[in-house]
């Protein structure tokens, strides 16, 4: 089995932390979907429509751009496949997402929870 080895800042009271297989790749999909599309400099199709979703109501067509959007960007990663997808609007300015994966490595299954809340 290969071992991943990356850092983060992010939950980091000073300088980075080490991260290694299941939760760097947890944070590497964290990190794609809280990115807006476009938002990376030089990389335009890098990033996720999710956040740009959230006002728009919870309708057919917008839950499948939203599954579309989650099942490209776990599939651009090979360590992840797509186990299961829900979807929630808990209010006017908020979206919710949890994903069930499998970690490829090892078969186990991880849940991510998104949350994105629009500013008024």
């Amino acid at each position: 089995m290969v071992t991943y080895i990356g850092y983060s800042t992010i939950d980091s009271i000073s300088g980075s932390k080490t991260l290694t297989d299941v939760n760097l790749a947890k944070r590497d999909l964290l990190n794609h979907f809280y990115t807006r599309r476009g938002e990376r400099v030089g990389f335009p199709s890098f990033g996720s429509i999710l956040p740009d979703l959230v006002f728009e109501p919870l309708d057919s067509a917008t839950e499948r751009e939203a599954l579309d959007d989650v099942n490209k960007i776990v599939n651009n990663d090979p360590r992840w496949q797509v186990l299961e997808t829900l979807l929630s609007k808990p209010d006017d300015h908020t979206l919710e997402i949890k994903v069930r994966l499998q970690y490829n490595d090892t078969g186990t299954a991880e849940e991510l929870f998104l949350r994105f809340i629009g500013e008024e």
